[in-house]
């Protein structure tokens, strides 16, 4: 008598002929979770947050300080890295992505009733540009030159690079050293004195300003109040910046023309508030001619009176600021390795930062690439590049000498998609056009073993937006203007499962381990929701026989009864979906209407509100295939077996279950008699 079992269910293998497959193998697999051996549905997502966007929500962040949780969001893909300083209770983050790399906290961004962030610094300090004019009087001692610089320093304790050093000046040493010419803090806002279109090409617009001190290329402004080219009321990105002439461009194409009026103002303003100076000057050792602190000052004085004798000024710190810049305004991609550098890139070059100092980041530890990179990922002590062809790697203690460690990978793996890039335990994956790749200790296409190119191919990997937990590949992607999720597991059973949902951001919490997504436009905590079961579907591979056969019995192994614990989260869930439908509708927010602001964000038909999950978790539907047709469905409501309909023989059958019941095997024989020897 033939008869067979599946048990021990798993995902797909696109690349096995569906005959080829293996017993507990499948061709769909969707809905599933498979982590156990049993057939399981997936938890629905669990609502966390509703941020004020307009849009979708492209990236998303959480932040918590005792006990209160907030959520940034965005509708670009940014990159937030947090503080690598220990004990930073002002929950400090960097984030680049969204215009030129900024910096906030955990007050600063969740200020007011969003959106959030709702504040923000640029990232870095820029420094005075003025240098100091130097008159020493009065003194009768011996002869002694001098020369100067300042910095600026935040509330933060972040200080910039000096201004240009004053010239060497000759006076006594008892002398007082009158400096003036002290720059104030870079501006955040001021007025526009003029605006020509098509200048200086057809489609941009140079605007003068009262003054540019602290813009650069790339970072953003916006405008307002301006009359005539009222098309410059906006926020803008800056193009150019002529210090000399005080003017920037921009790119906006207009007919309008300008004839008075307005103002600007930085989107990320610098961090002026509390701000000091710092002046060093320069004293001789037997280690040579350095600039040591002097004094620090209110950032708003302008002059200042130097009458400290040497002996004192050889106690104060050497510049250690020398070479801290700002970090270009057009870097992407901040991370932070764990020795405490940032690090990021513009084009094909690497930046890193001063060591536990993320405002800093010396021209000198850049590194050139010999192809444009798409991400950085972190591994440890070790920066991986993914570029437009060949993988790299950087391993390094100190920024100066990171450049010895760089490695490029001899294959050529190219990464499709910035937003496909997770973090695992063993290394960075990523999404190739030959498959998925892991950089790590041992780099490989470590799904080769389940696509061929183009199956994989077929899932479109440009379109992937990814993340990791527990070392699974969670993936949302885009194939013919559908939207899927798909989970890979290369440590376990179940490899390759898709899923029902349309999603918009995905994000692992690293304090947490826990994933959130996000769809229309709210943040849900991926399988939070336990009471609420998704209804999976799960079809075997083809089960080929000779000669041809009539199974004439199946029984399948579920459990139909819930826990007191499952019945009392599906019963929590219940409740909150009538709850939050019984506030849209108080609040006339159901969006049901066709006058409604809010047409065309549901289906047609369709409104805001959320479907109501059922209290009872019982479903389960069995189909038999045979030489491709359909043969028998049924409604299991528990264990017993059942027969199957006669009156054919076929050499192939398949078979699928749909539900959310949890099932651990499932047996065909020709004859009832049979499944007890199966």
């Amino acid at each position: 008598m033939s008869a067979f079992r599946i048990a021990g269910f798993s995902g797909l293998v696109p690349r096995l002929a569906k005959q080829l497959l293996g017993f507990g193998q499948a061709q769909v697999a969707t809905n599933c979770n498979l982590t156990s051996g049993d057939l399981r549905p997936r938890n629905g997502p669990l609502p966390v947050f509703s941020p004020v966007i307009d849009t979708d929500i492209v990236s998303m962040f959480r932040m918590e300080m005792d006990g209160n949780e907030k959520w940034l969001a965005w509708n670009v893909d940014v990159d937030v890295a947090q503080s690598p300083v220990a004990g930073s209770t002002s929950r400090r983050f960097y984030y680049t992505g969204d215009g030129e790399p900024r910096t906030s906290d955990f007050d600063l961004a969740t200020a007011g009733p969003g959106p959030y962030p709702s504040g923000c610094f640029v990232l870095g300090v820029a420094p005075p540009v003025s240098k100091p004019t130097v008159t020493p009087a009065g003194g009768t001692g011996s002869s002694a030159a001098r020369a100067y610089v300042y910095t600026f320093v935040t509330q933060w304790g972040e200080e910039s690079r000096p201004s240009p050093a004053s010239a060497v000046t000759t006076g006594r040493v008892d002398d007082a050293w009158g400096l003036t010419n002290l720059d104030t803090a870079p501006p955040n806002s001021g007025i526009v004195t003029g605006a020509v279109k098509d200048t200086p090409l057809s489609g941009q617009v140079e605007v003068t300003l009262d003054t540019v001190f602290g813009l650069r290329a790339s970072e953003e402004i916006a405008f307002a109040s301006a009359t005539g080219l009222e098309d410059l009321n906006g926020k803008f990105t800056v193009a150019s910046v002529d210090s000399a002439t005080k003017k920037i461009v921009i790119l906006l194409r207009t007919t309008q023309i300008y004839t008075g009026g307005g103002t600007w103002q930085r989107v990320a303003p610098h961090n002026t508030s509390g701000m000091t100076k710092r002046i060093y000057r320069t004293l001789t050792t037997s280690s040579g001619t350095e600039y040591h602190y002097l004094v620090t000052i209110p950032a708003g004085m302008t002059s200042y009176n130097d009458t400290a004798a040497d002996s004192a000024v050889a106690l104060g710190e050497v510049l250690p600021s020398a070479t801290w810049d700002m970090p270009p305004a057009d870097m992407k991609g901040i991370t932070i390795l764990a020795n405490g550098i940032a690090a990021g890139f513009v084009g094909n070059e690497i930046l890193f930062s001063e060591p536990f100092k993320p405002y800093a980041w010396p021209s000198a530890y850049r590194q050139t690439y010999d192809q444009d990179i798409v991400a950085l990922g972190v591994s440890g002590t070790t920066l991986i590049g993914m570029t437009k062809g060949n993988p790299f790697t950087i391993t390094g203690v100190e920024p100066v000498t990171m450049g010895g460690g760089m490695e490029k990978l001899s294959v050529a793996w190219p990464c499709m998609t910035k937003r496909g890039v997770a973090s695992f335990a063993f290394g960075i994956g990523y999404p190739a056009p030959q498959g998925m790749v892991i950089v790590g200790a041992n780099s490989d296409i470590v799904t080769k073993d389940l696509f061929t190119q183009k199956e994989w191919a077929e899932l479109n990997p440009g379109t992937f937006i990814a993340a990791s937990a527990d070392n699974r590949y969670y993936c949302g992607y885009t194939v013919e203007g559908s939207s899927l999720m798909f989970v890979i597991d290369k440590a376990e059973s179940a490899s390759f499962i898709k899923v029902n949902q349309r999603i918009t951001c995905i994000w692992a919490d690293p304090a947490t381990g826990r994933l959130y997504v996000a769809l229309d436009r709210k943040i849900y905590e991926w399988e939070g929701d336990s009471g609420t079961k998704l209804t999976y579907e799960w079809k075997s591979k083809k089960f080929v026989s000779a000669p041809p056969v009539n199974y004439s019995a199946a029984k399948i192994d579920a459990d139909f009864e819930m826990s007191e614990a499952e019945s009392a989260a599906a019963k929590s869930s219940y409740d909150a979906a009538l709850g939050a439908n019984q506030a849209l509708i108080d609040f006339g927010e159901v969006d049901d209407g066709l006058a409604d602001p809010s047409l065309g964000e549901d289906e047609i038909g369709g409104d805001a509100m959320q479907a109501i999950p059922p209290l009872v978790i019982d479903s389960l539907q069995f189909q038999l295939w045979a030489d491709g047709d359909l043969k028998f469905t049924r409604q299991v409501r528990n264990t017993r077996a059942f027969r199957l309909p006669g009156g054919y023989k076929a050499d192939n059958v398949e078979v699928v279950l749909s539900g959310n019941v949890k099932v651990s095997g499932v047996v065909l024989a020709e004859t009832m008699d049979g499944l007890k020897h199966a």
